[in-house]
């Protein structure tokens, strides 16, 4: 097991080699579902959601990072997709014409949690600048919270702390995995810590104190890159063992 320490915002991590990497809203622009709120049982699977339109319980938001770019609010929408990992709809992010410093989130409004397990399927579809895409967590508003993303150009998994926009890396693996097919991507936070699996592997341990709070989740892309999510879960972290 190779453990690498890095400290960063007075945080603590870890790369775990026991497999084989405002408001809500930026600007005041968001785009939501009129429809009834997300399921309490914490899963979305999008079965029973209109195509063509944002998931019920779900806002669209973006992260401007840098300010001197243009921003556009990405477009969102459940799809029919034959090849869904539990079923026959998915949620992608269909248009972005956003570019380099601009994240494009997609936030479930409930529940609202500080320890969380949350995770994904995610497929990256297409994108020529970027591609792949994550979760995020502990989301006070659209320029700060957690995040975890998987790009397969760069063939690496990392965690981020976006805070006033920024990223800030608390750790980056290696992770050569083929764009184009379903893979699975999981956080628990508990306290100051986090753990990041990919394909059912544990690949990152951090130990950071930049947001406490409980906040909301959801799904993240950056610039062009057009990605698909399904099976979508969270929920309160069990105690530690």
């Amino acid at each position: 097991m190779k453990r690498v320490a890095v400290v960063l915002l007075a945080a603590a991590c870890r790369a775990d080699a026991s497999g084989p990497e405002a408001d809500a809203t930026a600007g005041g622009r968001a785009a939501s579902s009129a429809a009834a709120p997300a399921p309490d049982d914490g899963r979305d699977d999008f079965e029973a959601d209109r195509p063509g339109a944002l998931p019920p319980g779900f806002t669209a938001a973006m992260t401007i990072g840098d300010p001197k770019l243009r921003a556009t609010l990405a477009t969102w929408v459940v799809a029919e997709d034959a090849a869904a990992p539990s079923g026959g709809r998915v949620v992608k992010l269909k248009e972005s014409k956003n570019r380099e410093a601009i994240y494009n989130l997609l936030l479930r409004e409930q529940p609202r949690l500080a320890d969380v397990a949350l995770s994904v399927m995610i497929r990256p579809d297409d994108g020529f600048e970027d591609r792949g895409g994550g979760l995020v967590w502990r989301v006070k508003d659209a320029q700060n919270y957690y995040l975890c993303r998987w790009n397969p150009i760069e063939k690496n998994l990392r965690a981020y702390a976006v805070v006033a926009g920024k990223r800030v890396q608390l750790q980056s693996v290696y992770v050569a995995a083929e764009a184009g097919t379903w893979h699975s991507l999981a956080v628990v936070m508990r306290g100051k810590v986090l753990e990041i699996s990919f394909d059912g592997l544990r690949r990152i341990s951090c130990a950071d104190p930049t947001f406490a709070d409980a906040g909301r989740v959801g799904l993240w892309t950056k610039a062009d890159a057009r990605t698909s999510f399904d099976d979508l879960r969270v929920e309160a972290a069990a105690p530690s063992p």
